[in-house]
């Protein structure tokens, strides 16, 4: 049987202007408050929350009168059927069932009846809450993660906006983002874990020892993600690109490189609408970090030339088929960039060792000796 209005009488209850009460769910005024409620039946339904008080009533009017008259009671529940002397038990409820619809079930007993709200025509969206103002009939929006707007109509973008709408909290979490017109889960790496605080997207992580993401794939120059569910995992072996690479605008990157099991991080900052933006067309943008910043990033075997020193976005030897780093730093042994015999990067390739996609090569002098070391990639933004 559908819900239908009960609409309870006039009632009146003092209200002192010494003690005002000023809650959800009850009009005040400084002497008096007039009240007209039309409570909803939803009959044989149950809402499971902590009582603010159980009364012996002998009809829903006096159960619903007694809730009008308890200013934290928002609903109440009520015995289907009388007991021997006529009379029906009514539970008056802390909260509705809007707030609460987990605890909101079917059952064989009771009646259910709510206050009118306007949370009835369920106008949050994305399993958002939905909280009634019981003062003034008005509502607001509690959004579910991933999810803003007055409505929670509105995907979030970033986990930097993510960390922003969350009070800045340190723990790092799954978000679903709006990408695309779609919702994306990944995990928003949250806090100062080797880059800075505040909320870090993920773009994309490379196998140093696999071909996927190498200096020639085409996965630098597309829109095609690879294996989404690798975004949700945190700093692991699972390669990954991710909508993020060129949906997500940024004025930081954080890079980040694992190398037997020892993660060590740099920063870039460099404002742009993505990181496709900067590396799709195959221009090269240099940055300024400086050899031994790179270098950070294998630690104390990190190992390079002395000359060249090319560093950025498509850094490539003139000698194609030489080291070259969609993010990096390249070096020769020589002041030219015509022959480089080292790197340390993202999506590279080339002589000496063309199989080394994410890490540290180095032959021909290099500054620590010669390195073919293969490290798992971290991409991230902010």
């Amino acid at each position: 049987m559908p819900s239908c209005p009960f609409i309870t009488g006039l009632f009146f209850f003092p209200v002192t202007e010494s003690n005002p009460v000023f809650r959800e769910g009850n009009l005040a005024s400084s002497t008096r408050t007039f009240l007209k409620r039309t409570f909803i039946k939803h009959e044989f339904h149950h809402l499971n929350v902590p009582l603010v008080g159980t009364v012996t009533v002998p009809d829903v009017f006096d159960c619903t009168l007694e809730c009008l008259s308890n200013p934290f009671c928002f609903s109440v529940n009520l015995a289907a059927f009388k007991r021997a002397h006529g009379e029906l038990w009514c539970e008056l409820l802390s909260s509705d069932k809007f707030r609460t619809s987990t605890e909101y079930k079917g059952n064989k007993s009771s009646h259910h009846f709510a206050i009118e709200s306007p949370c009835s025509s369920s106008p949050c969206q994305h399993e958002a809450t939905c909280v009634t103002n019981y003062r003034d009939g008005s509502f607001g929006c509690r959004c579910a993660k991933g999810f803003k707007g007055e409505y929670c109509e509105k995907g979030i973008g970033s986990c930097k906006e993510a960390y922003n709408l969350f009070n800045r909290s340190n723990a790092s979490q799954l978000i679903p983002l709006d990408l695309d017109s779609k919702p994306i889960t990944v995990l928003c790496q949250m806090g100062d874990f080797g880059c800075g605080d505040g909320g870090w997207t993920p773009l994309m992580k490379i196998d140093g020892s696999k071909a996927t993401f190498h200096y020639d794939s085409h996965y630098w120059s597309d829109k095609n993600q690879y294996n989404i569910t690798g975004g949700r995992t945190g700093f692991d072996s699972q390669e990954t690109k991710l909508p993020t690479y060129w949906n997500t605008p940024f004025s930081k990157i954080c890079l980040g490189m694992k190398i037997s099991g020892q993660l060590r991080f740099i920063v870039i900052n460099k404002q742009a609408n993505s990181l496709y933006s900067l590396i799709a067309d195959g221009t090269y943008r240099a940055t300024l970090l400086g050899r031994n910043e790179w270098k950070k990033l294998i630690g104390a075997e990190g190992s390079l030339q002395l000359g060249c020193n090319k560093e950025g976005f498509n850094a490539v030897s003139t000698e194609s088929d030489l080291s070259k780093a969609r993010v990096g730093y390249i070096a020769n042994d020589s002041n030219d960039c015509d022959y480089c015999d080292s790197r340390i990067g993202f999506g590279t390739g080339g002589y000496p060792d063309n199989s080394i996609t994410c890490g540290n090569v180095a032959a021909n002098s290099p500054d620590n000796g010669n390195r073919n070391i293969k490290a798992m990639g971290y991409i991230l933004v902010q």
